[in-house]
């Protein structure tokens, strides 16, 4: 079994002078792809800032380029803002987003809302010897089945019982455990990367947003 997650972050963008299309982005993933690039150029996006499927807001953190990643951060500068407005004094959660779960190539289980890339922890803790394995990745979550060399996600009993924004395709997905434990190993190298990647534009554009690495991954609130 091969198991991989994929480090997402999640970004969307709206444009009024946009069409956009009459149906759900299942139905119509073309014409949703279509307008979801046209907005992101609109919003000031270069064109090769693509989601990671196709009429999704998922973005790969390792496939985003410099600029694209500047503007990003301004973003979030702005989201997080509070009634004081003190800009980046007011940075302090991860980025929306997550991990994809992908199954032997196939993509199988999406972060959810409220979803972070902080939650890498959560990830850890199903593999962890010592941990309580609570897992919660943004809600829904699936409830999680520990046992001694495998780990089951049941998407039937989630927590709270709502509907996946991203559906899933199956009631249960059975997972080895030392195969996650490569998965997660691996994916923190590509976090490793990207928190390079955020110190170098800090340092490069002169934002001087202090930790702005484990702000925008781990986030110091949450």
């Amino acid at each position: 079994m091969k198991i991989e997650l994929i480090p997402v972050i999640e970004v969307s963008n709206y444009n009024e002078d946009l069409e956009m299309p009459s149906g759900s982005y299942l139905e119509f993933p073309d014409e949703w792809e279509r307008y979801n690039i046209s907005a992101n150029v609109k919003a000031g996006f270069s064109e090769s800032f693509r989601a990671y499927f196709k009429s999704s807001f998922f973005y790969r953190i390792t496939e985003i380029s410099d600029a694209d990643l500047l503007k990003i951060i301004h973003r979030e500068i702005e989201i997080q803002q509070t009634e004081e407005n003190r800009g980046i004094d007011d940075l302090a959660c991860s980025m929306s987003g997550g991990y994809i779960l992908k199954i032997n190539d196939v993509d199988k289980y999406f972060p959810q809302c409220c979803g972070r890339l902080r939650h890498i922890t959560e990830w850890e803790d199903l593999v962890s010897e010592d941990g309580n394995h609570h897992f919660y990745t943004g809600h829904p979550s699936p409830k999680v089945e520990i046992q001694e060399n495998k780990i089951i996600f049941d998407f039937l009993h989630s927590i709270p019982q709502e509907s996946y924004a991203y559906p899933v395709s199956e009631n249960q997905i059975e997972v080895d455990k030392e195969s996650l434990r490569t998965a997660i190993e691996n994916v923190k190298k590509e976090l490793q990367d990207f928190a390079e990647q955020l110190i170098r534009i800090n340092k490069k554009e002169n934002l001087n947003i202090p930790e702005i690495d484990k702000i925008l991954i781990y986030g110091i609130d949450d």
